[in-house]
């Protein structure tokens, strides 16, 4: 405990290099939480958004459907198939649907919308549709009502109780024609999707299309995310991979990933350059408070201290100034971290026009979780450990005659 003492009194004789110390250390720990903050802010929006928004942790569908994505190229889906698949113990809920496009109309407008025919409980339980719900009233199991997105239905000019008319082309051909009764409106976080998309039950989607009991694809929620390859290998198993596809989230949405991993490994280059820049500036702070304390040591030892004990206390000296940098630098970053966690950032230019493109609201939050803020506190620490090897190495091998007449 008096060491302890002893080296925190230690680090406030000379203030001005202790505060220039730790200010470096502040600086490098704030802008790296921060980077890192932005960085996993977008990962942790990008897979919130992919799961609750469409595509769910992993999706089945008819191989062949994802490059070739007809009417067509849907699936039966019947009792066994969802037994089969509900029966893997992390899987949350099962999501049917029959998506294709057709073309809608209302008076002298018309407009290509994407039909979504879905189980409007289970749809509701993934992607928390009734949340988004603006007027009127959400599907139920077995009408033929739709509800349509806000941009979509202000572009036809309809609103609840409204007819539409859609009109497409269906399984294999025919004709598909019909009437709706408009039930409610939602707004979609997606910009692309709020100006096109049509909700139906799934029932009413097959008979549209004349696709009696297919499906498009299934989309799985699971309880456990980090168990994903598990639950992936087991469905593989399950399921006709001759005549089934089953592709996990990231593999949806490929190219996103792949822009996403050049950022990451863009910020960790940024705040690997960040800690070598602080590190050689602790360094050199090491080697110059070293230096003009060799006298200082020798007349330690000479009265008696070990050696050693010198030395563990120019380690908790180091250790106190990268703690003072490094908590000052949490402290600092952390409010500026919850503001934009619970107030997101909005995006502009071509990040956001990438966001649309993929049907993603642009939105960043930061992310706020404690794994990463330990990891760059630590991060510091392991620096200034490094940088402790110098003194402690000229302490361990102190001549006193000589110390003494520096």
């Amino acid at each position: 405990m008096g060491d302890i003492r002893l080296a925190w009194r230690n680090i406030w004789r000379n203030k001005r290099r202790t505060l220039l110390t730790a200010a470096s250390i502040f600086l490098a720990v704030f802008l790296a939480l921060m980077v890192r903050s932005l960085q996993m802010g977008l990962f942790d929006n990008l897979i919130q958004v992919a799961i609750e928004s469409h595509t769910g942790h992993i999706q089945i569908h008819k191989k062949g459907y994802w490059d070739d994505k007809t009417i067509d190229n849907t699936m039966l889906y019947n009792d066994s198939m969802e037994t089969a698949v509900n029966s893997r113990k992390n899987i949350v809920v099962t999501v049917p649907r029959l998506e294709y496009f057709a073309l809608a109309s209302t008076g002298m407008q018309t407009k290509g919308v994407m039909i979504i025919g879905t189980d409007p409980l289970k749809e509701n339980a993934l992607t928390h549709l009734k949340s988004k719900m603006l007027s009127g009233l959400y599907l139920d199991q077995s009408g033929n009502g739709v509800i349509l997105a806000q941009g979509l239905a202000g572009f036809l000019g309809l609103h609840t109780g409204d007819t539409l008319i859609l009109i497409g082309q269906g399984f294999h051909g025919v004709s598909a024609a019909g009437k709706f009764p408009v039930r409610g409106i939602l707004h979609l976080p997606s910009p692309v999707l709020d100006n096109q998309v049509v909700y139906m039950n799934l029932g009413s989607a097959q008979d549209f299309f004349g696709a009696e009991n297919r499906i498009t694809s299934l989309s799985i929620s699971l309880k456990d995310p980090d168990k994903i390859d598990l639950t992936l290998n087991e469905l593989k198993s399950a399921v006709n991979l001759e005549k089934f596809e089953v592709m996990p989230w990231d593999e949806l949405m490929v190219e996103v990933m792949q822009q996403l991993k050049v950022k990451t490994a863009s910020g960790m280059i940024i705040i690997s350059i960040l800690y070598m820049i602080v590190g050689f500036g602790i360094f050199g702070t090491v080697v110059m408070m070293t230096n003009e304390r060799i006298k200082e040591f020798g007349v330690i030892v000479s009265v008696g201290m070990q050696k050693s004990r010198l030395a563990a206390i120019l380690v908790l000296e180091m250790v106190f100034i990268g703690l003072t940098g490094a908590l000052s630098g949490v402290a600092g970053a952390l409010p500026i971290m919850a503001w934009y966690h619970f107030n997101p950032i909005h995006l502009w230019g071509s990040m956001a026009q990438t966001y649309i493109a993929y049907g993603i609201e642009p939105l960043l939050p930061l992310a706020l979780k404690p794994g990463f803020i330990i990891s760059n506190v630590a991060a510091v620490l392991v620096i200034v450990l490094f940088t402790c090897i110098f003194p402690v190495r000229r302490v361990l091998r102190l001549k006193v005659a000589e110390a003494l007449h520096k």
